[in-house]
């Protein structure tokens, strides 16, 4: 029987599916044409530390509106070489409100001006970690009844099976683990390797049984005359979602099972723009299961970012050190000035590291995120696009 989708008075709809599927690659539209923030509101906190909203980093407009006011200056911005005729005088005070209220409530990065040159070279264009493909999903909660629905979209670049073939006939099925049950299997989509599905599927779980289960959803090769084969799978854990901001929809990197990329830890991070402004601000928010290189039993950790433009770096910043920490919280902001028109250019890597002997500082793993990312990356960055002035948080694995 089709479920209906749920619907949420205070939820900002995800972009349409062939809006998504493209969009890697494609120009990004201009902030002036994406939904807009009509008033400032207090963050909802999230006491789970979730996607989207997290901690209470922010005070209520009008009270940051009055603290701003007493301010005869801001912090200068961070001034790149494409960036020094920009002037910020037009940015209006709610924008400059939101960022003194991050301010007041965080501690502010440590900035580094080491950069000896804007022109070292960055791998942008770099995947996170090889990928068999890509397959997109939009997953919701329905608690009358209490049911999970999953639509399972499209996929895209999913790599031939055989090796060379020109074509494949695929399918996808769905499975909720630790049960290994099977929950679900989509028809098959001949002759394409960016197959359209969009199927959905129902399936009967408690609320309160969310937190322990996996949804792990594989693409098969088909063949009438052998054999079916895995092109890829890949897996979201279900407590990682924030079930009150509505239907999560979302791209997920594909993996070989017999190459499924080496446990690195997690980290936390939200990504917010002020428009007026041209304000982008990370907030590194925590970390969690992390390994140490040289197989040490505990390390101490921090974070750096790059602002990257066409593969140059043009800033960098950096966490406080955590000491002796697997699972650190850091709640820091870092704001970089990034006018709209060049917010398709620029890519964000994101390093945890480690203090070492001789002050070496080995790196953990890394996250890259921007217009030119792939997977859950990408969708991170899309729904900060749809959601101005709001930090929008998720968790992300490290890689390599």
């Amino acid at each position: 029987m089709p479920v209906a989708p749920l619907q949420h008075p205070y939820i900002i709809p995800p972009a349409p599916h062939q809006n998504l599927s493209g969009i890697s690659g494609a120009p990004l539209p201009s902030p002036a044409s994406l939904p807009q923030v009509t008033q400032s509101t207090e963050i909802p906190v999230n006491e789970t530390g979730q996607f989207i909203q997290y901690e209470n980093l922010f005070v209520k407009a009008e009270q940051a509106i009055s603290a701003a006011a007493q301010e005869s200056r801001m912090p200068p911005p961070t001034v790149t070489p494409e960036l020094l005729n920009h002037n910020n005088a037009h940015a209006d005070a709610r924008d400059l409100a939101d960022e003194d209220a991050i301010m007041r409530k965080l501690v502010r990065c440590y900035s580094s001006e080491s950069l000896t040159s804007v022109t070292s070279e960055s791998s942008v264009h770099e995947n996170i970690f090889s990928t068999a493909g890509q397959v997109e999903v939009i997953i919701e909660y329905s608690s009358d009844p209490s049911r999970l629905i999953v639509t399972v979209v499209q996929a895209r670049d999913l790599r031939p099976l055989p090796e060379g073939a020109a074509l494949s006939d695929t399918y996808v099925t769905l499975y909720l683990d630790p049960d290994n049950d099977v929950k679900g299997q989509t028809k098959i989509y001949r002759r394409s390797f960016s197959p359209v599905y969009n199927e959905r599927f129902s399936m009967r779980v408690r609320w309160e049984d969310l937190p322990r289960r996996t949804l792990r959803l594989t693409v098969m090769n088909y063949d009438r005359h052998a054999r079916h084969e895995e092109i890829g799978q890949t897996e979201l854990q279900l407590e990682d979602i924030d079930w009150q901001h509505g239907p999560f929809n979302t791209w997920l990197n594909l993996h070989d099972s017999n190459e499924k990329p080496e446990n690195l830890g997690d980290i936390m991070f939200s990504l917010s723009y002020l428009p007026t402004a041209e304000r982008l601000t990370v907030v590194i928010v925590k970390a969690r299961g992390l390994i140490w290189s040289d197989n040490k039993k505990s390390g101490d950790p921090f974070v750096k970012v790059y602002l990257l433009q066409n593969g140059k770096k043009i800033s960098k910043k950096k966490t406080s050190m955590k000491r002796s920490e697997t699972c650190p919280i850091f709640n820091e902001a870092m704001m970089f000035s990034v006018p709209s028109t060049i917010l398709e250019k620029v890519t964000l890597r994101i390093t945890v590291a480690q203090f070492g002997m001789g002050g070496k500082t080995p790196s953990v793993g890394h996250v890259l995120i921007g217009a030119n990312a792939k997977g859950s990356s990408l969708s991170h960055w899309n729904q900060m696009l749809i959601s101005l002035r709001k930090p929008v948080a998720m968790w992300h694995s490290l890689r390599k």
